[in-house]
């Protein structure tokens, strides 16, 4: 029964905190005015009409008084700050210089810088920083490789916290320490998120003063661990709270600037001067004719610088070409000798192919004249006998 109680009471508070959420974000643009309570009291003032409820169940008074302090109530301005009280009535112009001056605004400026002395431009840069009570939040830095890169070139990005108060002088002042070709300036009005989150949290602060409360009264264990776990819920809204508003506070309080810097030989033109085609076309051959020398000196100067490495280059291709080279002439030595050795049999078997064909037509003949001489031998028989 008990714990019914509780949990009844505790409904009324979260409805109560839910409905007042909801009316403050609804109305974040609109005026509206806040009451005073003690720890058994809780209200809450929409403009000139006052909410209140009152809740007793079972024996605990949730809200034993609830008043409306009209003559203590504000008028709020836009975002959520007091601009003065109902007894102290303000003007139109009075009330938008305290919106303006109350306004949550967090200033972000990207620069990049170039510069022929790399060194000194961030020195310069530091010294600036210090003076105006700054500090580098972030910084990477180049310094330039034969390995890496060819041009040797230096660069570096920072990123630097500055107060807000003090930000447009230091942007001026840094501006004169180099050639400043681009500036990009951003703002984010985060007025009505700061404002939203205040009051969450001061809804959350109420919550927790009627837990404690309800704690002092509560009779049993079961009435106390829930009042307790709900509590540790609220404190740790309140707390995750404030540190969101801290954070929103250190980006509201400190700007953020960007800083490209590049080391260069040449600076870029950041005033445009309107020439004549006669001496834009002077210029342009006296910039084409310097960039071509500048080239050419660069690549000697390189090329002499590196020499040591194009001469380790070469050993290292030469030596496997002369393996090969080497190689090659062990193939084609032996291939002739063994073509020479070919050639030799051959010719050595054309010979004894000739010889044969040789005595195979004396052999011929022979045949051919062996009747010959067998019919005179008979002839001259026959003769004799006559």
């Amino acid at each position: 029964m008990k714990k019914n109680e509780l949990i009844s009471k505790l409904s009324v508070i979260g409805a109560m905190i839910l409905l007042a959420s909801t009316l403050v974000a609804c109305n974040s643009g609109t005026n509206y005015a806040t009451t005073t309570a003690t720890a058994d009291d809780y209200s809450y003032a929409q403009g000139k009409n006052a909410f209140y409820e009152t809740a007793t169940t079972g024996g605990y008074d949730l809200y034993d008084e609830v008043e409306y302090y009209a003559d203590e109530a504000e008028y709020y301005d836009d975002g959520g700050y007091s601009v003065g009280s109902m007894s102290t009535p303000i003007t139109e112009t009075q009330a938008n210089a305290s919106v303006a001056a109350n306004r949550k605004l967090i200033k972000t400026v990207d620069m990049t810088i170039e510069t022929v002395s790399f060194d000194e431009t961030i020195a310069n840069l530091r010294n600036q920083i210090n003076a105006v009570g700054g500090y580098i939040e972030s910084e990477y830095s180049y310094n330039g490789s034969l390995y890496n890169n060819s041009n040797q070139s230096k660069y570096a990005t920072i990123t630097v916290r500055v107060p807000d108060t003090a930000l447009e002088g230091f942007v001026n002042n840094v501006s004169g320490i180099g050639n400043v070709t681009q500036k990009t300036t951003s703002t984010r009005d985060v007025t009505l998120s700061y404002v939203d989150t205040e009051s969450k949290k001061e809804m959350y602060k109420a919550e927790q003063e009627s837990l404690l409360a309800l704690l002092e009264k509560a009779e049993t264990i079961e009435d106390i661990t829930y009042l307790t776990q709900r509590l540790t819920e609220v404190r740790y809204n309140i707390e995750s709270m404030e540190s969101s508003l801290r954070v929103y506070d250190d980006l509201v309080d400190y700007a953020t600037v960007n800083f490209t810097i590049n080391e260069v030989k040449v600076l870029t033109p950041t005033v445009i001067v309107e020439k004549t085609p006669g001496e834009e076309l002077k210029e342009g051959f006296a910039t084409s004719v310097k960039d071509v020398l500048v080239d050419t000196r660069d690549f000697f100067i390189r090329l002499i610088i590196n020499l040591p490495y194009i001469i380790r280059g070469l050993l290292c291709l030469a030596i496997p070409v002369v393996i090969i080279f080497i190689i090659v002439l062990i193939i084609v030595k032996v291939s002739k000798k063994k073509a020479k050795k070919n050639q030799a049999y051959l010719d050595k078997v054309k010979k004894d192919n000739e010889k044969l064909a040789t005595v195979a037509a004396k052999v011929e003949e022979e045949k051919k004249e062996t009747p010959k001489a067998e019919e005179k031998k008979d002839e001259v028989k026959t003769e004799e006998k006559k």
